[in-house]
């Protein structure tokens, strides 16, 4: 008689494996977000040093940012116990539809359509978007590094270059700040109320 008692309150525990602590999560989105920043401030200013444009170097950017939201998304569905294959799917092709319109911009800078230093300013304003898209439909980190790849290349292409690096560094600041906050109020959410 004492197993279906025994039952019912191991039923509501939840595997400590399978539990991410609110704290380490918190700290491991930090540091993608952070991560994506630096990269994204590094490109900007290769874009603006070299002639070519760095176009090589956002190619790489893609694939890391890629990288960064697969794990994320793979990730927060086995949190959820939703279907890995399915958020897999998702996240690739969401990135392969970005590799697809790069390709075709890559096709324009080759046929002398646009210069290689437009086409890769055209890059990180597609990165941007996909970033922001992913942002809304899977993990609104990517929306916050999607707005600030934005503004940084707003900045860059309005300002003089001094004020540019003062207002991209700002927005990474912002970005970092808002994460901070929205983070905390998740985190506050989630605790359970004694």
């Amino acid at each position: 008689m004492n197993k279906p008692a025994e039952t019912l309150s191991s039923a509501g525990k939840t595997d400590p494996k399978t539990q991410s602590k609110p704290g380490r999560a918190w700290k491991v989105r930090f540091i993608t977000l952070c991560v994506m920043l630096v990269l994204a401030l590094a490109g900007i200013g290769f874009t603006q040093a070299t002639e070519s444009g760095a176009w090589e170097y956002w190619l790489f950017v893609i694939v890391v940012y890629a990288a960064l939201g697969l794990w994320r998304s793979t990730r927060s569905a086995k949190q959820s116990g939703q279907s890995i294959k399915k958020s897999i799917a998702k996240e690739l092709s969401h990135w392969a539809t970005l590799l697809a319109f790069l390709a075709a911009l890559l096709l324009l800078e080759r046929r002398e359509i646009i210069n290689r230093d437009s086409a890769s300013y055209f890059a990180v304003m597609l990165l941007a978007l996909t970033c922001c898209l992913a942002g809304v439909h899977i993990d609104w980190l990517l929306l916050v590094v999607g707005i600030s790849l934005t503004i940084m290349l707003l900045s860059m292409a309005m300002l003089e270059q001094l004020s540019a690096w003062i207002i991209m560094i700002l927005v990474a600041c912002l970005a970092v700040g808002f994460f901070y906050l929205k983070s905390k109020r998740e985190n506050l959410a989630v605790k359970p109320l004694k």
